[in-house]
């Protein structure tokens, strides 16, 4: 199996990444890379919000309205009801250089003044969303100003994450947004860390998900969550966001991420999107 290519085995996709074989199926209720039998999610779609409302079931089997593999991406498209005409364009690819995973969304609507600060959730975890340790979690939100920093109270997020929610402070106009998250790998036979990056102008709140009442400081997150765009939605408007994922080894963490971040912010947006 090559690391730069998709293999199709009914609604499955697997690909070999970082040595290891990584599984995909665009109907699961919660669509993401998994390895086979072990409680992680690597950028799995988790759901929709907006003002007042949210559906974590919007993209699953039962929104799926068609997949296809085309060149070296998995492309998935979801058309939650009641939502406005709303549709969501998942496209999973290996990078060029066959050392990360890009995840890219695309979205679009039909209705005209109903999806207001529309966030798409993407998340990447090594623990069971339904085990007791998911449950004890506190969600330490970045977000991009003050607006976006007001919708975790405003009506999208359930009552029992506000207890253990904390929103930082709107960063400066000159400090850099949205930094890179490391992850330790809970895998012995996948020693490093796991980074997530995102397009800071792709994201209104980037959330890590830590264990106890301090800030998790790097390497130690358990999670992250993405609420991409966070913008009004009207009918004809195309919006896209780009995220991307590495592997990285300990020894190398710092300059690496350094590195592969800022060749990230410098790479266009793949063709067909």
């Amino acid at each position: 199996m090559s690391q730069s290519k998709w293999q199709a085995s009914g609604s499955e996709y697997r690909i070999l990444w970082a040595g290891h074989e990584w599984s995909l199926r665009p109907d699961d209720e919660c669509p993401g890379l998994v390895r086979p039998g072990l409680p992680a999610s690597i950028m799995a779609l988790e759901g929709v919000a907006a003002s007042g409302r949210s559906d974590p079931g919007a993209m699953s089997g039962k929104t799926l309205a068609g997949v296809e593999l085309f060149r070296s991406r998995v492309e998935a498209t979801y058309a939650p009801p009641d939502w406005g005409g709303l549709k969501i364009r998942a496209s999973w690819s290996p990078t060029e250089a066959g050392d990360g995973m890009d995840l890219e969304i695309q979205v679009s609507a039909t209705s005209v003044d109903e999806l207001r600060t529309l966030e798409v959730f993407v998340v990447s975890r090594f623990l069971d969303p339904g085990s007791p340790t998911a449950d004890q979690l506190s969600s330490w939100v970045y977000p991009r100003d003050p607006c976006s920093a007001a919708l975790s109270y405003d009506g999208r997020e359930p009552g029992r994450m506000l207890t253990r929610l904390t929103t930082l402070p709107v960063p400066l106009a000159d400090v850099r947004f949205c930094k890179p998250v490391a992850m330790m790998s809970p895998w012995p036979s996948l020693p490093g860390y796991y980074v997530g990056m995102i397009h800071p102008q792709d994201v209104s709140r980037q959330i890590v998900l830590g264990k106890g009442p301090l800030e998790p400081s790097g390497g130690f997150a358990f999670g992250t969550r993405h609420g991409l765009f966070g913008h009004d939605l009207e009918k004809g408007v195309v919006v896209r966001g780009r995220m991307r994922g590495l592997w990285v080894r300990g020894a190398e963490l710092a300059e690496h991420t350094r590195t592969a971040f800022r060749r990230f912010l410098e790479s266009p947006p793949p063709l067909g999107m």
